[in-house]
C-alpha cells in the first residue's frame, strides 16, 4: 500500500471530520443530530451484516469497548458545544487527544516513533492550543473541563481501535463491526430524552443525513489507515481538520476572529508537512 495514498485518505477524513463538527455545533439540536448520525450508520451497515463475518473473540472485547467509548465521546461534544465556542473546545479536544495518544505510545505501546515524529506531533499539538487560547474571550472553565474529558474518551477510542485493527485477522470485520454499533447508545439515550429526537422541529434531517455519511468516512478511513502509519501520526496528522475548520468558520460561517487561527494553522501545516515526510 503507497503511504502516499494513505496519507491523502487520512487528509480525506480530516476534511469529513471538519464538516462533520460544524454541522453538529451549528444545527439547534446537536443531540438529535448525533442520533440520527448513528441512525445512518445503522441504516447504511446493517444491510450488509449477513455478508460480513464474526470478529473473534478478542476484537469482540475491543468493540463492545469501543461501542461505550463512543456513546460517552458523542454526547461530551453536545455538551461541550452547549458550553463553549467550536473554536475553543475543539482544539483542546483534538490536541488533547494527539498528546495523550503521542505519550502512551511512546511509553507503553511498541512503535517506529522517532525524534522528528516527536517534533511533528508537538507543532500539531501546539498549533492547536494556540487556537484555542487565541480564540477564547475570556478562560471558559466548564467548557475546558469538558473539552479535557472529551480528548481524553477520543484517545482511549482511538489507541483501542488502532490495536484491534491492527491485531484483526480482517480489518475490515472490525471497522465494520465498530461502525455498525458505536453509535447506539448515542441513538437510545436520544430517543429516551425530551431534549432528542422527540423535539421533531429542533433539526434538519438532511443535514443529520450529511453528517452521518461524514462520520462513517472520517473514522472508518482514520481506522483503516492506522493499520499502515503509527497511531500518534495518524491521529496527528487527521488535525490538519482544524485548518480546514478555520477555512469554513472564515468562508461559510463568517466568524470574523476566524483570522487569529492562521498563524496557529500555518504551525499545525508545517507539522502535519513534518510528519508527511517523515513517513514517506
Amino acid at each position: 500500500m503507497s503511504l502516499n495514498f494513505v496519507f491523502f485518505i487520512i487528509l480525506l477524513a480530516a476534511l469529513c471530520h471538519a464538516s462533520w463538527s460544524a454541522i453538529i455545533k451549528n444545527s439547534n439540536n446537536g443531540l438529535a443530530m448525533m442520533a440520527i448520525t448513528s441512525l445512518i450508520e445503522i441504516v447504511v451497515f446493517l444491510p450488509l451484516v449477513f455478508t460480513v463475518p464474526l470478529p473473534s473473540l478478542n476484537i469482540w472485547y475491543f468493540i463492545i469497548a469501543t461501542t461505550i467509548l463512543h456513546g460517552f465521546y458523542r454526547y461530551s461534544v453536545v455538551v461541550s458545544y452547549q458550553y463553549g465556542d467550536l473554536s475553543f473546545v475543539y482544539p483542546i479536544a483534538r490536541g488533547g487527544s494527539c498528546l495523550i495518544i503521542g505519550l502512551i505510545t511512546l511509553l507503553f505501546i511498541q512503535n517506529n516513533i522517532n525524534f522528528t515524529g516527536i517534533i511533528g506531533i508537538i507543532f500539531i499539538c501546539f498549533g492547536l492550543f494556540m487556537i484555542s487560547f487565541l480564540s477564547a474571550k475570556k478562560f471558559n472553565k466548564v467548557a475546558f473541563i469538558i473539552a479535557i474529558i472529551t480528548a481524553t474518551l477520543i484517545a482511549t477510542y482511538t489507541l483501542l481501535d488502532g490495536i484491534a485493527v491492527r491485531s484483526s485477522e480482517n480489518p475490515f470485520t472490525f471497522i465494520y463491526w465498530m461502525l455498525l454499533l458505536n453509535g447506539i447508545p448515542m441513538l437510545i439515550y436520544s430517543l429516551f430524552t425530551k431534549n432528542g429526537l422527540r423535539k421533531k422541529d429542533s433539526y434538519n434531517i438532511k443535514h443529520g443525513i450529511l453528517a452521518g455519511v461524514l462520520a462513517i468516512l472520517g473514522y472508518g478511513l482514520v481506522v483503516w489507515s492506522m493499520q499502515f502509519i503509527e497511531i500518534a501520526y495518524v491521529s496527528s496528522i487527521r488535525e490538519v481538520s482544524i485548518v480546514l475548520a478555520t477555512i469554513i468558520s472564515l468562508y461559510i460561517l463568517k466568524e470574523k476572529d476566524a483570522f487569529k487561527r492562521i498563524i496557529p494553522s500555518i504551525i499545525i501545516v508545517s507539522g502535519v508537512a513534518i510528519l508527511y515526510f517523515q513517513i514517506t
